[in-house]
């Protein structure tokens, strides 16, 4: 999800109170359309929604726990407090989560992987069809969630100006009665800031202290991410050419087009959308000849 969005816990509630009924009607949008079935009513939908969310986001956590886990380098101080264990895991932001996992090139694409994989096995047991459907299925579920999700998010950003700027334009004798107010506070701030990342704790810690060693330190990660940096830095007019569009994209889809998913993720849906026509036209001639 975007900053402008996380910046309040209501308006991240009223987000997916949204997001969920639009996750509902694209699973039985792209079940009928892969698998010629689907939820016969809207509970058995919102089941089958909330089912599939859950297995997928425990599958990738564990995973990236478990991967987190094995990151560790006691010789190198990288290592998690004596008493951190999944419950404190599962309540730290993803983007913190998706950052410490980066320290190790690739890994953190493999929980990915790793729910990408569960999910097309759900589809699989509920609707009777061979994984590559439900592979298709579920990631075309994944890609047309991601696009609403872009858009929901460009309309909360444009509201939230609205009224930030409405708010600005009403109380300007407030706002400069504050301006002394925020950068105290802002220096205030800074200094409890100061503190904490003298001794961070948690996953906060561990991110730290592989910034201080930087990656290059890192086993066998340095010279990988060196050698693909620079070669993706050759794609970086084409990545700033999309920018517009990619920063109304939850983060981590941001960081991985931008680190060369465009070059993965462009050819894919392309293949796709060649294969979803092909199996439509197929299926369509099919039904036609049965009924003649």
């Amino acid at each position: 999800m975007i900053p402008e969005v996380e910046q309040s816990i209501w308006v991240v509630v009223f987000y997916w109170l949204l997001m969920f009924p639009i996750a509902v009607m694209v699973l039985v949008r792209t079940t009928n359309f892969w698998a010629d079935d689907g939820p016969g009513t809207v509970f058995e939908a919102v089941r089958t929604t909330l089912a599939t969310g859950l297995v997928v986001f425990l599958t990738y956590d564990l995973s990236g726990y478990f991967f987190a886990r094995l990151m560790q380098s006691p010789q190198l101080g990288i290592v998690f407090p004596v008493d951190y264990g999944y419950w404190d895991w599962i309540r730290e932001p993803l983007c913190l989560k998706w950052q410490v996992l980066g320290f190790v090139p690739v890994i953190r694409y493999l929980p990915v992987l790793f729910a990408l994989t569960a999910g097309s096995t759900l589809q699989i047991f509920w609707w009777k069809i061979s994984f590559r459907q439900g592979l298709l299925a579920f990631v075309s579920q994944i890609a047309l969630n991601v696009i609403a999700m872009t858009m929901l998010s460009f309309v909360f950003v444009f509201f939230i100006g609205m009224r930030e700027g409405a708010t600005a334009s009403s109380a300007p004798t407030a706002n400069n009665q504050r301006q002394s107010t925020a950068a105290e506070r802002r220096d205030r701030d800074r200094s409890a800031q100061a503190a904490s990342n003298a001794s961070p704790g948690g996953l906060a810690g561990f991110q730290q202290r592989v910034r201080e060693l930087g990656v290059r330190k890192g086993p066998f990660a340095g010279g990988i991410r060196e050698k693909w940096e620079s070669i993706n830095q050759v794609f970086e007019p084409g990545y700033a050419f999309f920018q517009p569009i990619t920063r109304y994209l939850p983060l981590f889809v941001q960081d991985f087009l931008n680190a060369g998913g465009w070059l993965f993720a462009g050819p894919s849906l392309a293949a796709f959308g060649w294969y979803g026509w092909r199996n439509r036209y197929r299926r369509s001639r099919s039904d036609l000849n049965n009924a003649q």
